[in-house]
């Protein structure tokens, strides 16, 4: 051995170390197991005996950016009992496995933080292993698998796989902040046989989704005693949505180009929920209020909707989104009458926020999450793997939150 060496040890202690020499590019170590006996499978007495050994060439982590190739002696042995002969154990490797275990779930980490392609590329191998490595890694590690208690809440929306053309749906548990399943479709049959599996459907207290009729008659049929939220944010988008189509439409209407200006500078404004008003605000919207009355009509509508989610009970929410009703059908606005039948459909599941303040905030960062996903990749083909590694975020932040 060169005089100018120091030795680094493979961490491996169940192999012996029988040469080992480094070339220019690579590693390469010759081991071979150091146990001395095995227990036959067939009869279960301990023999010593070895029948035969083969030469297998197997890839481990690198070493200096130097990729590892371990040439491990697999010994054959012979029962003196029962006669069989049977390969010793192999641990390190697995079965009819080219790679040792710990370099698969290295692949497996590193592909979960940067494409297949760069890690295959860097690490000298194979895209088809560092998807299976991915594959592994993500099963092994899932954190909800279908069998794990059922939460109290849980929170359902889409996200689009190809925009404007695919799209699936993600369940989370709200209260434990984990994705619990990703589905194929956004339509109400997949999600109505998952819901359906569910270990305990009885401890399921309130789901909250969006405003999606296949997606709470999918909730109604499968988990009956479980009460719907109607998402906050959603509803009040689609309010804030009215809001903004009366403002872009009163603003080319007949008033001089200043003032219609002053319309368009308090966009945002307008938007701003009324306590978070400043002064200056206020006194900006003074005038546009007098000279736009559908806005102003429109922004009171919107207010009077954000009180029902302020009402300390169910009984004031309930009084609050009455108003709110009574205040649209004496609007003489037609503009606004998509929302009379907007809070008639979803009446009850508005009034369910007082009861389980919920929302799908987790589950739309989620998405969020998965759109960098998506992006990182380059988009996916396949849609089970993509699947997989939505769920591998799971345990990816259960990580980053431990350290």
């Amino acid at each position: 051995m060169p005089d100018d060496c120091i030795l680094t040890s493979l961490s491996l202690p169940e192999v012996w170390v029988l040469d080992q020499k480094e070339l220019e590019n690579r590693f390469e170590v010759t081991v071979m197991y150091r146990r001395v006996g095995v227990e036959c499978p067939r009869c279960g007495q301990a023999t010593s005996k070895v029948h035969d050994k083969r030469k297998q060439s197997k890839q481990d982590r690198a070493i200096r950016d130097k990729p590892v190739y371990l040439y491990l002696f697999k010994r054959r042995f012979r029962c003196l009992w029962c006669g069989k002969v049977f390969s010793e154990p192999d641990e390190v490797f697995g079965i009819r496995r080219r790679s040792s275990q710990r370099f698969r779930e290295h692949l497996g980490r590193e592909a979960l933080h940067q494409t297949i392609r760069r890690v295959a590329k860097e690490e000298g191998v194979g895209e088809g292993l560092v998807r299976r490595c991915v594959t592994e890694e993500v099963s092994k590690n899932l954190v909800w698998d279908g069998t794990s208690e059922t939460p109290e809440f849980i929170g359902v929306d889409e996200f689009s796989v190809k925009k404007g053309h695919i799209y699936n749906t993600v369940v989370c548990d709200i209260k434990g902040k984990k994705v619990m399943a990703v589905l194929e479709g956004k339509g109400k049959r997949n999600l109505e046989e998952y819901l359906g599996r569910l270990k305990e459907p009885e401890r399921v207290k309130a789901v909250a989704i969006d405003m999606s009729n296949p997606f709470r008659d999918a909730v109604r049929k499968s988990l009956p005693d479980a009460k719907i939220v109607a998402d906050k944010f959603h509803v009040i988008r689609h309010f804030n949505q009215v809001l903004e189509k009366t403002r872009s439409s009163d603003q080319g209407k007949g008033l001089k180009a200043g003032r219609r200006r002053e319309l368009f500078k308090n966009r945002f404004t307008l938007l701003k929920a009324e306590e978070r008003l400043t002064d200056e605000e206020k006194k900006r919207l003074t005038p546009i209020f007098w000279d736009y009355p559908e806005v102003r009509n429109a922004w009171q509508i919107k207010e009077n909707l954000r009180r029902c989610y302020k009402a300390e009970t169910k009984k004031e929410a309930e009084l609050e989104l009455t108003e709110l009703e009574d205040r649209i059908n004496r609007s003489p606005f037609k503009r606004f009458k998509i929302l009379q039948s907007t809070i008639r459909e979803w009446r009850e599941s508005i009034l369910n926020y007082c009861d389980y303040p919920i929302t799908n905030g987790f589950v739309e960062g989620k998405n969020n999450r998965i759109k960098t996903i998506k992006r990182m990749a380059y988009g996916y083909r396949n849609i089970s793997n993509f699947g997989l590694r939505i769920m591998a975020a799971n345990y990816q932040d259960k990580e980053a939150i431990s350290h």
